[in-house]
C-alpha cells in the first residue's frame, strides 16, 4: 500500500488563508512542505469556514456525514478555533470595560473545545490506522483592545491541557508579539502571507519529523 498522509485542515478563517492569496495560507505552505520533508504524496481535505465559532465548529462535526468520514480517514488533522469566540467577548468589552463576557467566552471555548475533541476521539474509535491531531494556538488578533494579551494567553494556557501523545498543541502567540504590522493583513485582525509562514514555521517546530514517519509506517 502506498504511503501518503491523509491531511485534514478544520477551522475557522485561519485554516481558510483568509487574509493572504490563495495558496498562501499556512494549510497549503505546510502541506507543500511535509511532501519535501517526508517525500510521499499528501491528500488535503480543506475543511475550514471563516467567521467559526468553537460553538459552529461543534456542531458541524457533529452533523455533517463527510466531515465525520474526513476525520476517520485522516491521518494529520490540524485545528484552528477561539479566535471568533475572543473577538465577539472583546467588542462589548472594549465598549463597556465588564470583563464577564471574556470570561464566559473562555468557559465556552473550553467546554466547546473538550467536546470537539472527543466528538473527534469517538469518531476514530476501533480504527487502526494512527493519526495526530495539531491545535493551533492563538496569536493576538487585536493587540489595540487593552487587556486583550491577557485573555489571549488564558485561551492559550488552556489548550496546553489537552496536549497527549496523538495531540500536539502549537503556540504562536510568541511568534506574532510585537510583530502585528509585519504579520497582519489590512484588516489588522488576520495574518498575511507573511504571518501564515510564521504559523506553518510554528507546526513544523511543533510537530516532529519523528510523530509524522510513525503515520505511515
Amino acid at each position: 500500500m502506498e504511503k501518503r498522509i491523509q491531511y485534514l485542515a478544520f477551522g475557522d478563517s485561519l485554516t481558510v488563508g483568509y487574509g493572504a492569496e490563495e495558496g498562501q495560507g499556512f494549510v497549503s505552505l505546510y502541506r507543500q512542505r511535509l511532501e519535501c520533508l517526508l517525500n510521499v504524496p499528501v491528500s488535503l481535505r480543506h475543511a475550514g469556514t471563516n467567521g467559526a465559532t468553537t460553538a459552529q465548529l461543534l456542531e458541524t462535526i457533529e452533523s455533517d456525514p463527510q466531515l465525520q468520514k474526513d476525520i476517520q480517514e485522516a491521518t494529520l488533522i490540524t485545528i484552528t478555533a477561539g479566535g471568533n469566540d475572543l473577538i465577539q467577548a472583546a467588542i462589548p468589552f472594549f465598549y463597556d470595560g465588564d470583563n464577564t463576557v471574556l470570561k464566559t467566552a473562555l468557559q465556552t471555548y473550553e467546554s466547546n473545545y473538550r467536546k470537539l475533541i472527543a466528538q473527534i476521539e469517538r469518531l476514530r474509535q476501533g480504527i487502526q490506522t494512527p493519526y495526530l491531531m495539531a491545535l493551533i494556538g492563538l496569536y493576538n488578533p487585536l493587540p489595540q483592545i487593552p487587556d486583550a494579551a491577557y485573555w489571549v494567553q488564558r485561551f492559550n494556557l488552556f489548550l496546553r491541557k489537552l496536549e497527549q501523545p496523538h495531540i500536539q498543541i502549537v503556540q504562536v502567540y510568541d511568534a506574532f508579539v510585537g510583530q502585528a504590522a509585519q504579520f497582519l493583513s489590512e484588516d489588522a485582525i488576520h495574518p498575511n502571507e507573511l504571518g501564515y509562514e510564521r504559523v506553518a514555521n510554528q507546526l513544523e517546530v511543533a510537530v516532529s519529523l519523528q510523530q509524522l514517519q510513525q503515520l505511515f509506517m
